[in-house]
């Protein structure tokens, strides 16, 4: 495994997040987008939250010394609306950065 990898983007005025196994695969915009949740029996997983609480909550449920790469720059069409995958402010980046290394988590954001 290669870790995970994580997305953002900002829909209605919030801000979204997916927690996703790391692969070498691309992914489809609209599979990072889906509010559904995955987790397989073999250890994939691809979890939606909203909201920064939200996203806590799932990091906080990976074991200790996991790499988490926040990856930004996707882009597509998803229904009638265009999605790109960024980063949320810096004081977002920062609570998340804090947060993470308290768990024992490498977030690393490009």
């Amino acid at each position: 495994m290669k870790g995970y990898e994580l997305y953002s983007w900002q829909e209605k005025g919030e801000w979204h997040f997916t927690l996703i196994t790391g692969t070498n695969r691309n992914k489809f915009i609209e599979e990072i987008v889906s509010e559904e949740d995955i987790i397989s029996e073999v250890g994939w997983i691809k979890v939606h939250a909203v909201g920064v609480s939200e996203i806590k909550a799932v990091l906080a449920k990976l074991p200790q010394g996991e790499s988490i790469f926040w990856s930004v720059g996707l882009m597509g069409a998803v229904g009638n609306s265009d999605m790109v995958m960024e980063h949320p402010p810096q004081s977002i980046i920062d609570e998340m950065e804090g947060f993470a290394n308290g768990l024992g988590l490498v977030l690393a954001v490009p």
